[in-house]
């Protein structure tokens, strides 16, 4: 089949591993023609530039800021992506074939861009659900549902529906996800909707597939052997609560033996950082390749997840995954809401939850890890056995194959 996948995600290399580029690998590995549009975000000062890679035609959109920007700026190149996404259809795509397309969240704001590739090239489309825009902002008290700062709210609700309505079939990551999506919004059919969770490209799943643990590259960071290690990587903003974080940390900063690997980015993370330099049991870094950062990961003993405590979506992160493909426990401290803590303690039996709002579960769940040293090897093979089984990218292709041949 003839592939579109239009994405905000930032695709300069296909051969660095993520969760979109990794959706693009394994459809070529299936035979299928890909096309791809993604971004560039203005702050980079790269121009737009449209290549033939590996086969895959990708074209790379300069777009006003999205990250690392007021509130106010992001809202408003949200909703300017609209235009954008579609001019450039026309412009780069318009002699192309396809017979999908495909997109995910965010944004929720391309609704206009997918209808008119849907009459243009006839057809199906299929919205791959990541986060649920604008209730997560909601939920955050960065949006409000009412008066005049309601307003906002309800420009994004309307278009956030419109984007259900037009696309043909709705993946989400979760059960969770999936009765959320239902309950609160009854017009969407319910076999509309399936499974769709993130997941791994298959030879990298293979490639990281090897034994052992060398807790010698921890030296490089000050970081004994002996030490118990936490991971931390990625986005540091307003959806991980960084404030429960830093006092969690604080609190248990004098438990010998126990380091705290923050490597993250966002909005958030030079005040976090700032905040954090003090605490002796931290150990901040910045930016690591891949490579490096994947073989820092496998080092360490344990991975940690971070939610705000005040989500009522679902949230579903895919920094899970990197933990399960390296064979490190899960610590998931999140809020009530998601369905981490039964997948992390009950459907692949692969570390401990808490609750993001509680520091002193916080500190007893570390303690619960320290204590257990000995059945952290077996919780990261469980983990690892649970990916390989659930989320593992050809599985996901598999079911937009079923779903484009009409194979329901």
């Amino acid at each position: 089949m003839k592939v579109l996948f239009l994405t905000i995600g930032q695709m300069e290399d296909l051969n660095s591993p993520s969760v979109h580029v990794d959706i693009v690998r394994e459809l070529k590995k299936r035979g299928h023609e890909v096309s791809v549009l993604s971004t560039r975000e203005k702050r980079l000062n790269k121009d737009t530039e449209f290549a033939s890679e590996q086969g895959v035609k990708i074209l790379r959109l300069r777009i006003g800021n999205l990250t690392k920007c007021s509130f106010i700026e992001k809202g408003i190149n949200m909703v300017l992506l609209e235009g954008k996404f579609k001019r450039a259809i026309k412009k780069y795509f318009s002699n192309a074939e396809f017979d999908l397309i495909i997109y995910n969240t965010p944004p929720i704001t391309l609704a206009g861009a997918v209808k008119y590739v849907k009459k243009k090239f006839g057809c199906k489309s299929y919205l791959m659900l990541k986060d649920i825009f604008p209730q997560n902002a909601v939920d955050l008290g960065i949006m409000k549902t009412t008066g005049m700062h309601g307003l906002l709210y309800k420009i994004f609700r309307k278009k956030e529906i419109a984007l259900y309505k037009v696309s043909d079939k709705i993946g989400c990551m979760s059960k969770g996800n999936i009765e959320y999506l239902l309950k609160n919004n009854n017009y969407i059919d319910d076999k509309k909707v399936e499974l769709f969770p993130n997941a791994v490209f298959s030879e990298s799943v293979c490639e990281t597939k090897d034994g052992g643990k060398d807790k010698r590259l921890l030296a490089k960071y000050g970081i004994d052997k002996d030490d118990l290690t936490f991971i931390y990587g990625g986005n540091l903003g307003a959806p991980q609560g960084l404030q429960f974080l830093e006092s969690a940390l604080k609190h248990i900063q004098a438990e010998t033996n126990c380091k705290f690997i923050i490597v993250g980015s966002g909005a958030q993370k030079e005040s976090f950082y700032g905040s954090m330099r003090e605490v002796k049991n931290v150990v901040l870094l910045d930016y690591l390749p891949y490579d490096e950062y994947r073989a820092l990961c496998k080092a360490c003993d344990i991975g940690m997840v971070i939610l705000d405590y005040r989500f009522t979506i679902p949230n579903y992160p895919s920094r899970m995954l990197s933990y399960m493909e390296n064979s490190i426990p899960i610590f998931a401290c999140t809020d009530k809401n998601t369905d981490v803590r039964e997948l992390v303690e009950e459907q692949a039996r692969c570390g401990k939850w808490c609750y993001s709002n509680d520091v002193q579960s916080f500190s007893d769940t570390v303690l619960w890890f320290k204590n257990n040293r000995d059945r952290l090897k077996e919780l990261g093979e469980n983990g690892r056995r649970y990916m390989e089984e659930n989320f593992v990218a050809d599985k996901n292709i598999a079911k937009l194959e079923k779903f484009i041949y009409n194979k329901e």
